[in-house]
């Protein structure tokens, strides 16, 4: 078959993410195509991608073509719009990924087909796999770390903006944690440019973006960014459209393989931190037996690579790698957490101390970085922001900005009306937050997805407790959630009192 022209027909089929379509069995008879054969499936707006090929006898009429429900959100093709089919030879990047796994060093144009590859559907989610495990599970070496950085960074939309550009990431595993919309306000009341893209959860109860939403929308397109920053000097926004847009897939693949391996995390890091035109960076590395990084061995590997990094895409980079046994803040989940920002930035009196504090050490060490401040004084200008208003004032900006409500109270965040309060069973002192049996019972109760479901820690690691205390609260939006949760506490402890 040279080539064949169908008419789409959208059918309300999810096949779990991949680029899947349907023929009737006598076209595909017709023009020679077998059951999962993979076409290069092409139409008047875009030059093509790779699909795989599903039969069927009578569910397709003779003459369509079926697009299931991911190349409809993807591809947006129109219900009758003509669509060209071909069988595809094997492409270059998967003659790349077999020689990588067998051993051999790839060039950059080799590493970039393959990223090109992986951005417009050329390559399926197992050939995906191949070339992870290609590409990171060997220890890659720093060079072809570099080269994997490059190309996805370049397979993608790169922001200009005008004068020193900041930002500021986490590795991740620690729960609460929410330091972000602080800093950002912290830093950019200065006026340094700081436009953060953030990530939604995963497996945790709350992303940046997923507490930052509770506050305003978050997602907006290149142009969108482009106005808001330019406008507020900064933004908080969930990612942005063809930035590094191999990451979404590679994570996507990533998060069904038995673990994530380092080297590819830094790659996701830096490539979306150089495609936001960042000259400075910080990255929080937070070790713990929970957390992604779990040893200051690995920590100071991380660190190296970032640093070289850095030093191949004219960032200055600092790492700052910690040993952490507690959440950061009180609030766990979206509303929550939204609600200990606002409560730390309008200076209330029950604000989490501990968030506080971190946010402003981070936000001095970006001012020393970016020399806004000498060495040993950024803390203390940051803490001058945040006391003085001009934070606040920011946050508020970036939040009418970004088409919230800037006026919003911590008090006016709407959570969980069903709560359940945990008390101390005996005196004494609590030696360890459980933060991985934390995040599971913030999902029971539907954090992420439910904004206003998660706990509230009223104790942290080291504090003396007395029987009875309130040691944390469970927050749910019906009872069926809480008591799912309050059934699965005897089983995920969360607080060690000894």
């Amino acid at each position: 078959m040279d080539h064949c022209i169908l008419k789409a027909k959208l059918v309300d089929i999810n096949t779990g993410g991949n680029l899947v379509v349907f023929l009737n069995s006598e076209d595909a008879q017709k023009y020679n195509i077998e059951d999962s054969d993979r076409l290069m499936m092409s139409w008047k707006k875009a030059g093509g991608v790779v699909v795989e090929v599903h039969l069927s006898e009578d569910f397709i009429p003779q003459g369509k073509i079926g697009l299931s429900s991911e190349i409809q959100d993807k591809l947006h093709i129109k219900n009758g719009e003509e669509i060209k089919l071909r069988v595809i030879d094997v492409p270059e990047s998967v003659r790349a990924i077999a020689r990588q796994l067998n051993g051999v060093d790839l060039d950059y144009q080799q590493i970039e087909s393959i990223i090109k590859d992986i951005v417009n559907y050329r390559l399926d989610d197992v050939m995906v796999a191949f070339y992870l495990a290609g590409a990171f599970w060997d220890g890659a070496d720093y060079d072809k770390i570099y080269n994997i950085t490059k190309a996805m960074v370049e397979t993608g939309h790169v922001f200009e903006f005008k004068g020193e550009v900041v930002d500021k990431h986490s590795t991740g595993g620690l729960s609460g944690n929410r330091i972000t919309p602080l800093i950002v306000s912290i830093v950019a009341s200065l006026g340094i440019k700081f436009p953060k893209t953030s990530s939604r959860a995963v497996t945790s109860p709350a992303g940046t973006a997923d507490t930052m939403e509770v506050l305003m929308p978050v997602t907006f397109d290149n142009k969108g960014i482009k106005e808001i920053v330019d406008q507020a000097g900064a933004c908080i926004v969930w990612g942005a459209k063809d930035i590094a847009p191999s990451d979404d897939r590679i994570i996507k693949v990533a998060h069904q393989l038995p673990t994530e391996p380092t080297n590819k995390m830094i790659t996701s890091i830096m490539a979306k931190k150089v495609a936001m035109d960042a000259n400075y960076l910080v990255i929080d590395v937070p070790v713990n037996s929970t957390a992604k990084v779990k040893t200051l061995d690995q920590a100071r590997e991380i660190k190296s690579v970032f640093e070289y990094l850095g030093k191949r895409f004219g960032i200055k980079v600092k790492v700052l790698p910690y040993e952490s046994k507690d959440p950061v803040g009180q609030g766990i989940g979206p509303a929550l957490e939204a609600r200990d920002v606002l409560r730390v930035i309008q200076r209330k009196k029950d604000r989490p101390l501990d968030l506080e504090e971190k946010a402003v050490f981070f936000s001095g060490q970006l001012l020393e970085l970016v020399g806004r401040a000498e060495s040993g004084e950024g803390t203390e200008l940051a803490q001058k922001q945040l006391d003085s208003g001009a934070a606040e004032e920011k946050l508020r900006e970036i939040i009418k900005v970004q088409g919230g409500d800037p006026k919003i109270d911590s008090e006016e965040i709407k959570i969980g009306q069903e709560v359940y309060e945990v008390k101390a069973e005996k005196d004494g002192h609590v030696k360890l937050i459980n933060d991985s049996h934390l995040d599971w019972l913030a999902r029971i109760l539907g954090a992420p997805s439910i904004k206003e479901a998660g706990l509230y820690l009223y104790k942290g690691a080291g504090d003396e407790v007395k029987k009875g205390e309130v040691l944390f609260a469970l927050y749910a939006n019906n009872k069926r959630r809480l008591k799912a949760t309050r059934d699965s506490l005897d089983d995920n402890p969360i607080y060690y009192v000894s």
